[in-house]
């Protein structure tokens, strides 16, 4: 049996900080591997886009380390 509506968590949030909430319900999440500050709002885009940008993320850290501070 599935779990309950909204238990359910992606494993996207591995890669990814929560900074802040804004006042219209958007986060501000930053990604571990590029430090890159990206917005997030889970009625509107889902964790897709967080998942996106980690597989380019990871692919282009293969290519070329980048550098984390």
């Amino acid at each position: 049996m599935p779990p309950p509506l909204g238990l359910k968590t992606s494993p996207a949030w591995i890669h990814y900080e929560r900074i802040e909430e804004g006042d219209d319900g958007w986060w501000k999440v930053r990604c571990s591997h590029c430090h890159l500050v990206l917005r997030y709002n889970a009625r509107v885009t889902g964790t897709k886009s967080l998942i996106m940008h980690v597989e380019r993320c990871l692919e282009r850290n293969l290519e070329k380390p980048i550098r984390i501070e």
